[in-house]
């Protein structure tokens, strides 16, 4: 499940949940931002992406899950943190 940083509002959101690949060159918005949808979905709740961590991927993750084997075999690293 990939979750990526609404870069209107700063919340966490899930690529299923939003038009995040269907987006073309636009914003990476979550549903509530995207004029298009402008609600969110209730899934999860809205929390901040503040203190997430960004992979090479260009997704969040949380510190607590260990990342140790896509580390050492998948040449998976932390890019950077939600500030």
């Amino acid at each position: 499940m990939g979750i990526f940083s609404c870069e209107k509002c700063g919340c966490m959101e899930n690529t299923a949940l939003s038009k995040y690949w269907s987006r073309g060159e636009g914003p990476v918005l979550c549903s509530e931002c995207d004029p298009k949808i402008g609600k969110w979905h209730g899934r999860f709740e809205k929390k901040s992406a503040a203190g997430m961590l960004i992979g090479s991927d260009g997704f969040l993750y949380s510190s607590e899950i260990g990342l140790e084997w896509r580390k050492e075999h998948q040449g998976f690293k932390i890019v950077g943190m939600v500030k």
